[in-house]
């Protein structure tokens, strides 16, 4: 009878393979682009803090974007806030995983 239920050859196949899916999983998940529309929520709630947002867009594609050394994919973006009571836009780039704003203009 053999006493050793596991062989060393399953052990390593075994290893072998959860270590490869680890590491396929782990670029699928943690290369995932956000939604536009979650990233645009993000930086709308941002804005309310500072004034009364009225008007708010966003582009749904990414678009790679290069700026020195900087390599992202992103997505282009407006908010329209109340200051003094005067309508003011806002034009961003925000970065397509994290949601951090790359670019952030005043217009007005």
């Amino acid at each position: 009878m053999n006493n050793s239920l596991i062989s060393p050859w399953k052990v390593s196949a075994t290893l072998g393979l959860s270590s490869i899916a680890g590491f396929v999983l782990g670029q699928l998940i943690g290369n995932r682009k956000q939604s536009a529309n979650r990233i645009l929520k993000m930086i709308r709630d941002d804005f309310k803090k500072e004034g009364p947002v009225i008007g708010s867009w966003i582009d749904s594609q990414a678009e790679p974007y290069q700026r020195y050394a900087v390599k992202a994919d992103v997505y282009h973006g407006g908010v329209t806030r109340l200051e003094d009571s005067i309508p003011v836009n806002y034009q961003f780039v925000a970065d397509a995983r994290t949601g951090s704003l790359i670019e952030l203009k005043r217009e007005n």
